[in-house]
């Protein structure tokens, strides 16, 4: 498999988020919200990783145990922040997961390696 077969991530604010989804033909579209607000790729884009980038992207999601996720993880003291979600499957493999104010323990590196997918 050189892709996922389903993968959708947003981030952002309560008010703007941005979203990062695969679409059928294996492009990642990246919408930024209607404040326009880069929240973690510059401007809207329609992007297609080669295999090679997939394949490592894949290897650091296995590595950081992002099919490990909680489904969900909050953190209630704070009324504005930041919130996300993310949806990946591969094979029998998925993850469905979201937070508010409060991220997975690999979550900065899953975004690292995002960032390099997106590259």
């Amino acid at each position: 498999m050189d892709r996922p077969d389903h993968f959708f991530f947003e981030i952002g604010g309560f008010g703007d988020r941005q979203t990062l989804e695969l679409s059928e033909d294996g492009e990642i579209v990246v919408q930024p919200g209607q404040a326009n607000i880069s929240w973690f790729y510059e401007g809207s884009a329609l992007l297609t990783p080669d295999a090679g980038k997939w394949a490592a992207f894949l290897a650091k999601v296995d590595d950081l145990h992002v099919w490990n996720w909680d489904p969900s993880y909050f953190h209630v003291d704070i009324c504005d922040g930041s919130r996300w979600e993310l949806e990946l499957a591969l094979g029998d493999k998925t993850v469905k997961s979201y937070g508010v104010n409060k991220t997975p323990e690999t979550f900065d590196q899953f975004k690292e390696a995002l960032g390099e997918l997106l590259a």
